[in-house]
């Protein structure tokens, strides 16, 4: 179960004590990038990581979405958002692993592209009236994820380790042709980042620079002085939180403390009901099978213990659900 050890805060050994917010605090993160007074940094940062600076605006969007029926599973992304030339773009900050993580970074992609037909025709009739009928034609804008992963992904045996970025579309295998370059997942590897401040080149460096160590800074660095970047430095300063903001926050921080000390102790428990029930099962069949059963079954009580205590604690449907890889069903249960 070392996947639920992964540091839920920019300081790895404990709370932060620098003049500004961790962006990888849930509050602080939603507060920078997905909030309406603060979409100028949200865009600053989608033209740096695309690379062509052609966004000029965004609309934020719902982010729960339902499935096509009524038994679905929901998506519930951390920040959504169309551009003027109506490309989606969601961006997650995911900060431990799940077993199935790429797979739900793709069925997140599915929703938008799902939408868009509903899209196409409420546009059509609000513009011909609703007597018209409406012939959609498929043509899809471009779906993007990307995520800030504070841990990293397994790739191939010849993957640099410190190659920290990854994008990913539709290509032929053989050739390489591009198929369709309207669905992009983009992952940002922070535990693959080792740059010291003098080694910052590129945008891309900058942004993986703060999301790792804003939370340490006790002053704003020299290699940060464009002005792109005022804003986002006034804003994640403590001292200018509002009482109630600091309060939020700070709330958000204790969870991700109170989460990692709930995750020290149920892995404990789990580990042994899994070992006791293994020996149970090992005695009962004399097979090695059983002491496999046994911890697997020990983990999924593990995973459910860990959950019901976040729930206890105050923590939504989506944050219980990518930390402890239950479906939103499967927590919705428990409560």
């Amino acid at each position: 179960m070392d996947d639920f050890k992964t540091p839920l805060s920019g300081e790895p050994d404990g709370p932060s004590h620098g003049l500004y917010g961790s962006l990888l605090n849930d509050w602080m993160f939603k507060r920078l990038f997905g909030s309406e007074d603060t979409k100028d940094i949200l865009i600053s940062f989608l033209n740096h990581i695309m690379g062509d600076g052609n966004i000029e605006d965004v609309a934020f969007q719902n982010v729960e979405h339902l499935g096509p029926t009524q038994d679905d599973r929901k998506a519930i992304f951390d920040v959504c958002v169309r551009t003027t030339t109506g490309e989606e773009y969601i961006v997650e900050m995911q900060l431990a692993r799940q077993r199935f993580f790429k797979d739900r970074a793709l069925y997140y992609l599915a929703y938008p592209i799902l939408n868009q037909g509903a899209i196409a025709k409420a546009e059509y009739r609000q513009k011909h009236g609703e007597d018209k009928s409406f012939n959609w034609n498929y043509q899809l804008k471009p779906v993007r994820l990307i995520a800030i992963l504070n841990f990293s992904m397994n790739h191939s045996p010849e993957w640099d380790a410190d190659r920290y970025h990854s994008s990913y579309r539709l290509h032929e295998d053989a050739t390489g042709e591009l198929l369709y370059d309207k669905l992009q997942l983009i992952f940002l590897e922070l535990h693959r980042f080792n740059k010291t401040e003098e080694e910052l080149v590129t945008w891309y460096d900058k942004w993986m620079y703060l999301f790792k160590n804003m939370a340490k800074l006790n002053a704003r660095p020299v290699s940060f002085q464009e002005k792109i970047f005022d804003r986002l430095f006034d804003k994640a300063k403590i001292a200018n939180l509002a009482p109630n903001e600091y309060r939020a926050y700070q709330k958000s921080e204790n969870m991700g403390y109170s989460y990692q000390n709930t995750i020290d102790y149920a892995r404990e428990e789990g580990e042994k009901v899994g070992e006791k029930r293994g020996r149970e099962i090992g005695r009962a069949e004399g097979r090695a099978e059983g002491r496999a059963e046994g911890i697997n079954e020990g983990r999924s009580e593990e995973k459910t213990a860990i959950a019901r205590n976040m729930l206890t604690k105050g923590y939504d449907l989506k944050t219980v659900s990518e930390l402890t890889g239950l479906s939103i069903d499967e927590v919705l249960a428990l409560k």
